[in-house]
């Protein structure tokens, strides 16, 4: 099979199945796709008769949209109340499926200061089009209102989706047969197997493969994303948060605590992204960047890139918990079931630690002998200076620097804390803790080490669903771009994703992304179903997301397979993740032989 992929994803979709008869008929300063969205607010207002929620859903798969609904506008009341709900937005989608002139007020008050983008699917009268349209920054427009219609309408906006059809017939004097604007593809779009020509009934064996996982407790449920060529075909969610029957069932926005996947969706992201602009290399040691920290230490001579990639001589962990503990519970001198001044770490429900144990934590690990040998050894400690060097470089927590870089790709459901973001009930808990925190683990970082610093580690801590986590997984396929915007260099990209040490010392792994075993054996990835170019990482809950450059494959999948024990390796032994990987490269008649010997 001869592989296409398309740097930056513009011309793939082309090839979609997609059948719509969206055309673009105004598009002032090429306004869509939306670009920048860190910086502008988004708003938009459904005057149809439907009421489509598939566009609000998908809209809000790129960024946090806020929806109003009006089932009336005839009066200058509800229009002034309108306006005033969207008054400091930037820009506003209007929804409609009639055009009158009693609309004109609306249009007119909303187009003050504002981009004002307006989606007419519906019929076909426009005959007063000129006087309309100057209240527009952006149009499109349909002569069907369909779900579909409704659906690729807020991916054409937001760059999911290029505009490239032409009217099949004249709509007035100006709006002729043939004419229609074109956009360029930037973000992820989102459709069915069908539309890429997959084999659904293949992709169906996953139902049972994660059916059979929850049945045997692999796993209260999941969630399940994959993507070709910035294509998200398969984006489906399996059981509940608990064991429990009555458990909340699993929905595509739950968000999973991700474990060491952080260390290439946050620390990884935010050293590239630094790397790009000269302000880090990883060919330094960690004394160049933390001399106060590490004076005289042996640590000082690491290189951030043997730390990156395993083989710096560090321990594989440390229980720090085990020393704040006594007779069996927190330490009353350590602890403090408020926050306090001095206790501004939360570590679970009513347990918040001593801030200045940060220290002792550093304090162990470089009482920790270091192994003289490089050889490959899967450490978390390193990322606990990687952390410490982020925040040195930008002058702020890894938590503020690494949030901006995912308000800039429009993500709003990934981040470090969930409890200070959203709703807890969005989040399926982890273990029932009986030996540190005593507590079921809800919405609080699992991991003990990434716990005792306030939730923001850099090897643990951060908390995604599944499409956010894609988004990333696809600004790496991207060689860094997504949106429009270069946030990584294309270089960097080659760099971290490589596996600079394998013919040296047999190490697979790249600079602190995984890569797959190379004799097939065993391993992240499913046999010979991925390149060796590609690259992903793996968590400890239950996660793994895996993208390959050479197939435009992108796979995620998030799990709490760590309820309520995290003794249970049933999703490991059972080979759940790869078993599905698996599946989704045979619907795409994806296989990568091994070289012959």
């Amino acid at each position: 099979m001869v592989f296409s992929w398309v740097y930056g994803m513009n011309d793939s979709l082309h090839q979609l199945n997609y059948d719509h008869t969206l055309v673009l008929l105004k598009n002032d300063q090429n306004l869509i796709p939306l670009k920048n969205l860190s910086n502008q607010s988004i708003a938009s207002i459904d005057l149809s008769n439907s009421h489509h929620s598939s566009f609000h859903h998908t809209c809000n798969k790129y960024t946090s949209v806020n929806h109003y609904s009006f089932n009336t506008f005839s009066s200058k009341r509800m229009i002034r109340a309108m306006s005033k709900e969207v008054k400091d937005y930037e820009v506003v989608i209007l929804v409609a499926d009639t055009l009158h002139e009693e609309m004109n007020g609306l249009f007119e008050l909303l187009s003050e200061e504002k981009n004002i983008i307006l989606s007419y699917l519906g019929d076909e009268k426009f005959d007063h089009f000129d006087v309309i349209s100057q209240y527009f920054s952006a149009i499109i427009y349909s002569p069907n209102k369909s779900s579909k219609e409704y659906d690729l309408t807020s991916q054409i906006i937001f760059g999911g989706y290029p505009a490239q059809n032409t009217l099949s017939k004249n709509l007035n004097d100006t709006l002729k047969k043939g004419f229609g604007l074109t956009t360029e593809k930037i973000r992820l779009s989102y459709g069915k197997p069908k539309d890429l020509d997959i084999k659904e009934a293949k992709l169906l064996e996953i139902d049972s493969i994660v059916s059979h996982a929850i049945n045997e407790k692999a796993m209260p449920g999941c969630q399940v994303l994959a993507a070709k060529d910035g294509h998200v075909f398969l984006h489906k969610s399996y059981g509940n948060h608990t064991y429990d029957s009555s458990a909340k069932r699993v929905v595509n926005n739950d968000i999973y605590d991700l474990a060491s996947i952080t260390k290439i969706a946050s620390s990884a992201l935010s050293l590239m992204q630094l790397e790009s602009r000269g302000e880090f290399s990883v060919d330094s040691t960690l004394g160049y960047y933390l001399p106060e920290m590490l004076d005289s230490s042996t640590y000082k001579d690491l290189v951030i890139k043997d730390i990156l990639t395993h083989q710096a001589g560090l321990a594989s962990w440390i229980p720090f918990f085990l020393n704040t503990i006594v007779e069996g519970k927190p330490s009353y001198e350590l602890y403090s079931k408020f926050p306090s001044s001095i206790h501004e770490n939360r570590v679970a429900e009513d347990l918040y630690v001593l801030s200045s144990y940060r220290d002792s934590i550093f304090q162990s690990i470089l009482s920790a002998k270091l192994k003289k040998k490089k050889k490959y050894k899967y450490s978390d400690l390193g990322y606990y200076f990687l952390n410490e060097i982020i925040s040195k470089i930008t002058e702020e927590n890894q938590n503020n620097y690494v949030e901006k870089i995912y308000k800039q790709l429009g993500l709003n459901n990934i981040g470090y804390n969930p409890r200070t973001k959203w709703d807890v009930t969005r989040i399926p808990p982890t273990e029932n803790d009986t030996l540190f925190r005593h507590q079921l683990v809800h919405g609080d970082v699992h991991d003990q080490g990434a716990a005792l610093l306030g939730g923001v580690g850099g090897h643990a801590g951060l908390f995604s669903n599944s499409n956010d986590l894609a988004v990333i997984m696809q600004l790496y396929l991207n060689k860094g771009i997504y949106g429009g915007d270069t946030l990584i260099e294309p270089a960097i990209i080659d760099k971290y994703t490589s596996a600079p040490y394998y013919e040296s010392n047999d190490n697979r792994r790249g600079i602190a992304f995984d890569k797959p075993v190379r004799d097939g054996a065993g391993g992240p990835t499913c046999f010979e179903c991925m390149s060796l170019s590609s690259f992903g990482h793996s968590g400890f809950t239950g996660n793994l997301t895996w993208a390959d450059p050479e197939s435009g494959i992108l796979y995620v999948f998030l799990s709490n397979r760590v309820y309520p024990d995290a003794e249970n390796h049933k999703l490991i032994s059972m080979n759940v993740r790869t078993e599905v990987m698996q599946v989704i490269t045979d619907a795409l008649d994806i296989k990568f032989p091994l070289p012959t010997q």
